[in-house]
């Protein structure tokens, strides 16, 4: 389980290895699309309808899980289905939220202080996700820079999922990717590393004076390589 800031739906798109096929759309239930009748929730399935849903705007406020068959969704219990419910009103879990008969990999909760609570059923798909946020956040930080510093931004590549999986034990206490005070030059692109001593609060300032950092995350632009530093 993962509490984020600052990656979206279209992140897991760009990150999974496999299109997503079906996906169960968790409370308030919109009575305009598709109602599955067994659980009463919204579903939607279809590669190319997954993949439109997860760009769009509604994949910004909807809770979801991905499930692998339809036929497997009509076979989850009444306890199941009650804890589905509670997930996406709770935002958090009654049980770990994977089940052998959706074969799910991924719950995707919005919360309402535009953070987002994800829980993977794989390490390395969290990593992957987090990868195609960093170089959407790193474009963006990109483009308030100087013209000749922008030249090679379309070529900013993922970070490994050996770098990230180096920073993982870190994540338990909070990491912040300072984008605002990124370094960028012609060698190398340096992502300050923070551990802030109070909570995280989205659209609020951060107090970088009583933080700690802890590192860098660097981009060698001649080598096209990230390698990460900690102190």
């Amino acid at each position: 389980m993962f509490l984020t800031a600052g990656i979206s739906a279209s992140d897991v798109l760009k990150a999974t290895p496999k299109p997503i096929r079906h996906l169960l759309l968790l409370p308030p239930i919109d009575e305009d699309e598709f109602i599955d009748p067994h659980t009463g929730f919204n579903e939607i399935s279809g590669e190319e309808q997954v993949a439109n849903f997860l760009r769009g705007k509604d994949a910004r406020n909807r809770s979801w899980l991905d499930y692998q068959h339809g036929t497997y969704l009509r076979e989850l219990m009444p306890t199941e289905i009650a804890e589905l419910l509670y997930l996406g009103h709770a935002k958090t879990h009654i049980q770990p939220p994977f089940y052998y008969k959706l074969q799910n990999n991924l719950v995707f909760l919005p919360l309402r202080n535009d953070m987002v609570t994800m829980y993977c059923r794989q390490v390395s798909f969290f990593s992957n996700t987090l990868a195609a946020a960093l170089v959407k956040h790193l474009r963006w930080a990109a483009n308030d820079q100087p013209f000749w510093l922008r030249l090679r931004q379309q070529h900013f590549k993922p970070v490994p999922e050996s770098v990230l999986g180096d920073l993982l034990p870190s994540l338990e206490d909070g990491v912040l990717f300072d984008f605002s005070g990124g370094i960028f030059s012609r060698d190398f692109v340096r992502i300050p590393l923070w551990q802030l001593a109070d909570r995280f609060v989205p659209d609020q300032p951060t107090d970088l004076e009583s933080a700690t950092q802890i590192g860098a995350l660097v981009l060698d632009r001649k080598a096209d390589a990230w390698r990460l530093e900690l102190k």
